[in-house]
């Protein structure tokens, strides 16, 4: 709970940051300050917030998740490196105008480089589930740990050939890692499910951009400060490129298990504004009827307004539904898995081939819950199981028994799913519900065999 709402905290400080930037801007002063080209840009703020909100949306559902920390200390330092920059560059253009800018200014470098370059490197090595590809990955990490001190001490020291030298150092480190970081999304892309394929590929792309642009950012700096806006442009560009990755794979392909906080919010935002333009449309129609009928305005207007929005809320409630899940629901939800396959069992329960079902429901079941899965048929969870999908290890979080009646045939076992989310009750309901179901088609068709069954 504590940090959920530190999370969402880090969200508000980082839209405060927009008008006390725009504040700092509106102090008078003569000279053109650099940074109102690159915060007009209509990408300026998109980026940041993307980054902030979508790192407290991982964070509410898993409060330990790496990524989500970086996404969102990384939008409130992108925020905060625009605020004290606009500081900074009025403290330059009118001297004694504001205290402290040289301090202010140091503080925009660092909080620059937090903002920008950590959620690029480190995000992206670490993204989806938090942890390194593996532990020979480790010194790519401190790599890009040691690109970013660079860059800080650089910031620190301010001007000179010192500062210029760690600075070139740090950004050449940070493109490599951003490399490096594409090459894991790479090799997790070829070793993973289906689903970490299709979420991996977009936020894959996203690092392409990433690393190009830090390149072309190096360019820049060898070439001079003079170009200097229009490289911020495109970084921005870049920058925003990331989190809108992780939002498509967030929304279309289950990632981190909070598709559905923003399919419901899309759908009761909508369904509220609609019946909120309904509402006045109706009342103001019925108004002027009642108006020109017995020449006053009557409350019956309102009361008949209601028992009409009444009327119509499930109706519009469930159109927007099937709506928003037609376009942003992954069809391989466990719960319409679940769902088809029972339907599929009801309808053909006396000719099925055992082995055929069992093998769908472990399929469906792993692919539905995203995570690796075992069926034992007729023995203990010692044995061997005689089918497994994915990387099966033998580590089960959740295991449904197979039982049809009173005997048990077996169970069903599921290791940890992809992100580290848990089984809620309804997953576990449902699950629970099709194998009894399978359970007693089994039964039915070990009767059939001659050879005595799957066992």
């Amino acid at each position: 709970m504590r940090a959920r709402v530190a999370a969402w905290v880090i969200v508000a400080l980082t839209i405060a940051c927009i008008p006390l930037t725009s504040l700092v801007l509106s102090q008078p002063h003569r000279a053109h300050l650099s940074i109102e080209d690159e915060l007009g840009s209509p990408f300026a703020w998109v980026g940041v917030l993307a980054f902030s909100i979508v790192g407290a949306l991982i964070v509410s559902r898993h409060p330990r998740h790496l990524v989500g920390w970086i996404f969102s200390l990384s939008g409130l330092s992108a925020g905060v490196s625009a605020a004290t920059g606009a500081y900074a560059q009025l403290g330059q253009a009118v001297p004694g105008s504001v205290p402290a800018a040289p301090l202010v200014e140091a503080v925009s470098s660092l909080t620059f480089i937090m903002g920008f370059l950590a959620p690029t490197t480190l995000g992206l090595l670490l993204f989806p589930d938090g942890r390194l590809p593996s532990p020979r990955w480790l010194p790519i990490a401190y790599v890009a740990i040691a690109a970013l001190l660079l860059q800080f001490i650089a910031a620190l020291l301010g001007h000179g050939s010192l500062a210029e030298a760690l600075n070139a150092a740090g950004i050449v480190g940070s493109v490599a890692t951003t490399v490096a970081a594409v090459i894991s999304l790479v090799a997790r892309f070829r070793s993973g499910s289906h689903d970490t394929q299709q979420q991996v590929k977009w936020v894959a792309v996203a690092g392409v951009i990433v690393a190009a642009d830090l390149a072309f950012l190096f360019a820049v700096f060898l070439a001079g400060p003079a170009f200097f806006v229009d490289a911020f442009l495109v970084l921005n560009v870049a920058y925003t490129a990331v989190p809108v990755a992780v939002g498509i794979a967030i929304l279309r392909y289950r990632l981190y298990d909070i598709d559905l906080i923003i399919n419901r919010a899309i759908v009761y935002v909508s369904l509220s504004a609609l019946l909120a333009g309904i509402y006045s449309a109706v009342v103001t129609l019925f108004q002027k009827v009642f108006l020109a009928v017995t020449g006053q305005r009557s409350d019956a207007a309102i009361v008949i307004t209601v028992f009409l929005l009444a009327t119509i809320f499930t109706p519009a409630r469930n159109s927007l539904q099937s709506f928003v899940d037609k376009r942003f629901k992954d069809p391989r939800d466990l719960e319409r898995l679940m769902k088809a396959l029972e339907d599929e069992v009801q309808s053909v329960i006396g000719v099925l081939s055992g082995k055929r079902l069992a093998s769908r429901l472990l399929d469906d079941a792993a692919e539905g819950a995203r995570a690796p899965a075992a069926l034992y048929l007729g023995g203990t969870s010692s044995e061997q199981p005689p089918l497994t999908h994915g990387n099966w290890d033998g580590s089960a979080v959740l295991s449904i028994p197979l039982q049809a009646g009173a005997r048990e045939l077996g169970k069903l076992a599921l290791g940890p799913r992809l992100g580290g989310a848990a089984f809620s009750a309804r997953d576990k309901d449902r699950l629970q519900k099709t194998a009894n179901l399978v359970a007693v088609a089994l039964s039915l068709s070990a009767e059939r065999e001659s050879d005595g069954g799957l066992t």
